[in-house]
């Protein structure tokens, strides 16, 4: 089988060329966006992107900017938004310019130091998520903290413009947003990915539906003109942007209802995550796009923040290994009719349910040569779903699984 390919920026909307939506706000887009204010005393900016992305958007700054950097906002502290800071500091030093001030909520310096207590765990989870080669850092470490840090927020003015930053927990506890009302623009941050909110990210730690919510209704409130989001197109007009914000406002509330309601009726995770979706009309907006989250992550977000991992069955309390159930199974039911099914479910399109036969085939006694076979067919089952999801997230695990597989398989390298 042809080595499916992993994607590596996700969205299939990325702009390639400098944005300027009006008179000194510029985004520079890359992974993640930069915002760009130019004001008397200097530049402002809103975010610092990715490793592979920062030497293009210095690039794109100095094409159409001269001046120093002034202040830098950090929307959050992930690797795409905050972790490329030396070196505009380096230009600054190169030029003779002062170096710039970083301003961040507070939980940011406490991220950073998770980072490096967890370097070896992200640099594997971010490999697998964002398809990063062997041989490329995944996860580098941050170097510079903020200089400036704030609990809910913080105002401040730069050669004549006034930047207001408001705390707002979404896809991190970090999390941000900046206003600057004589522009009427706002720099949203990862409050906008494009398409559903990433709360629920299957590597990473608890992100805040609710709060999400929040934030977009509170961007909302102000009434932006021109919106610069942490991925994605700029949105420019106040009645398009309000539909952006409160439609994905809404459909995190619904979802976020839809799910406390029945932990308050008693059910238990399992059934909520396979009862709960978003309804049709939702489901279609342009805005609701799973390209990056999807509702399904949402619904594990929203359960993990409010329940523990008991899933209401008292057998699951301390069970055994999985493997060791599949492999007592397997003894009863025999190869042969697990591998039968696992065909059949195969060609009736029931792939999900197909891997779980898969693997429980995988725990038993195997050739060599069976092996390998059911490795080649586990690999085509998960390409089969990566070929079949919109998430790139969830994507990017079926493709990482497909060609490992296919590697046990004898035929990847």
């Amino acid at each position: 089988m042809k080595r499916a390919k992993l994607s590596q920026t996700g969205t299939g909307k990325e702009t390639k060329d400098p944005v300027n939506p009006l008179e000194g706000v510029w985004m520079l887009p890359g992974f993640g966006n930069t915002g760009v204010v130019e004001t008397s005393e200097g530049i402002v900016l809103v975010d610092v992107p990715g490793y592979r992305w920062v030497g293009r958007m210095m690039e794109m700054l100095r094409k159409n900017l001269k001046g120093p950097v002034h202040t830098i906002f950090l929307t959050h502290g992930h690797l795409d938004h905050a972790l490329t800071l030396d070196t505009v500091f380096e230009e600054a030093a190169e030029k003779g310019f002062p170096g710039p001030r970083v301003i961040a909520q507070r939980n940011l310096v406490k991220r950073f130091n998770r980072y490096r207590l967890l370097a070896g765990y992200h640099d594997h989870i971010n490999r697998i998520q964002f398809a990063v080669p062997s041989g490329v850092p995944a996860f580098p470490l941050p170097g510079r903290y903020p200089d400036v840090t704030f609990d809910q927020s913080i105002s401040l003015s730069v050669g004549g413009l006034d930047f207001h930053a408001y705390y707002a927990p979404g896809e991190t506890d970090d999390g941000l947003w900046v206003w600057v009302p004589e522009k009427r623009t706002v720099f949203a941050g990862d409050l906008i990915v494009v398409g559903m909110p990433n709360v629920g990210n299957p590597f990473k730690v608890q992100r805040f539906a609710l709060d999400w919510a929040e934030g977009l209704e509170s961007i909302a409130a102000k009434e932006p003109e021109v919106l610069i989001p942490g991925h994605g197109p700029v949105t420019q007009g106040k009645e398009k942007i309000r539909d952006q914000l409160l439609t994905i406002s809404k459909s995190l509330r619904y979802l976020h209802e839809e799910v406390v309601q029945r932990l308050n009726a008693g059910m238990w995770y399992e059934d909520i995550l396979h009862e709960v979706d978003l309804p049709e009309d939702l489901k279609k907006s342009e805005h609701l796009a799973p390209i990056y989250g999807c509702p399904k992550f949402v619904v594990h977000g929203i359960l993990r923040q409010y329940t523990g991992w008991y899933d209401g069955n008292p057998s699951n309390l301390f069970p055994p290994k999985k493997k060791d159930i599949q492999r007592e199974i397997l003894t009863l039911a025999g190869k042969e009719a697990i591998l039968k099914k696992a065909s059949e479910l195969k060609e009736k399109g029931q792939t999900a349910m197909a891997l779980q036969f898969v693997d429980m085939a995988l725990t038993g006694e195997n050739t060599e040569d069976e092996k390998k076979q059911l490795h080649r067919l586990k690999g085509e089952l998960l390409g089969i779903m990566g070929d079949q999801e919109p998430s790139y997230i969830a994507r990017n695990i079926f493709y990482n699984g497909h060609n490992e597989e296919m590697r046990l398989a004898g035929e990847e390298k």
